[in-house]
């Protein structure tokens, strides 16, 4: 049934919140449900506050997107800015203990990236039923020392599901957190196991070429968890750079580097850099990984 048209006084559109991605078709989410609307000159990703109207035969129409609270922001392989999600709580890193391998770089890069959005930030550490290599709980231990949270769990065993459910639902009350990694590490899996009964779309297989999961999930999807939570599953990546980064962001908002007692406040932890104690105060893996990544922007 057509909605009732707003006054011309009024705001043009209906107000609704995007929590699906197809190309260039969107599923808009209000208090009255579901529909598929098209984007006529609009960019939007999921997480957006929107406008739309009625438009017989293909669902909605977009009309405009509003302002938006937080944006999680990459590099593409142009040296582009992409927008990946908006109006978040909080980012979910899912990593795998040995298949494929943790990479440390890539937690302080998600780290980093949802600092300077504002953003809360925890790991967890999938597949556990198949081990975590010395490797991996060495990336660990250093990177929980610094302040972040890891949580463990196995979608296989079921060990440590609920304590995630507990902990998704507990963050995510006011926004949505979204889970983001490597492909192949399991994060629709996951879902789908906060989600018995539920479609949470198509699981693949690890590839045996690269190492890496195929990226079965091409768009993103918001999903309702417990009671009140909301997570979103992201496409797999292989490789995540912050996006609008300025050396003093990665300096704030790493692990472990803050509150650093350096000669100089606005100190980056250079090599050789005048009064800086990073290399008696920071793990050496840390402060390389720190030092890669200032060292790109």
């Amino acid at each position: 049934m057509a909605r009732t048209p707003k006054k011309k006084a009024e705001v043009a559109g209906f107000p609704g919140r995007v929590v699906e991605i197809r190309g260039r078709r969107v599923l808009v989410r209000d208090d009255e449900g579901e529909r598929v609307c098209f984007l006529s000159g609009n960019r939007a990703v999921v997480g957006d506050r929107v406008r739309w109207v009625d438009a017989p035969g293909s669902g909605g129409k977009v009309l405009s997107v509003d302002k938006r609270d937080t944006e999680l922001v990459r590099m593409d392989a142009l040296g582009k800015h992409q927008v990946l999600a908006a109006n978040l709580g909080g980012l979910l890193m899912v990593a795998a203990g040995t298949q494929p391998p943790l990479k440390g770089g890539l937690i302080d890069r998600y780290a980093v990236a949802a600092g300077i959005c504002g953003l809360d930030f925890a790991v967890c550490i999938n597949k556990v039923d198949l081990g975590v290599s010395e490797e991996a709980e060495a990336e660990i231990a250093l990177r929980e020392d610094a302040g972040v949270t890891f949580l463990r769990t196995s979608v296989v065993s079921g060990v440590g599901m609920d304590a995630l459910l507990d902990f998704l639902v507990k963050v995510s009350q006011d926004a949505p957190w979204a889970l983001v990694g490597h492909s192949g590490v399991g994060k629709t899996s996951v879902i789908g196991a906060l989600l018995p009964g539920y479609d949470v779309g198509e699981i693949g297989e690890l590839s045996a070429h690269w190492g890496t999961g195929q990226h079965t999930t091409t768009s993103s999807r918001t999903f309702a968890i417990g009671d009140g939570g909301e997570v979103v599953d992201s496409p797999g990546i292989r490789t995540f750079a912050p996006g609008g980064l300025e050396a003093s962001d990665v300096r704030n908002h790493f692990p472990g580097m803050g509150g650093l007692g350096c000669r100089y406040r606005d100190c980056l932890h250079r090599v050789d850099e005048d009064g800086c104690v990073a290399e008696g105060e920071v793990a050496a893996p840390l402060l390389t990984s720190y030092r890669r990544l200032v060292g790109e922007i």
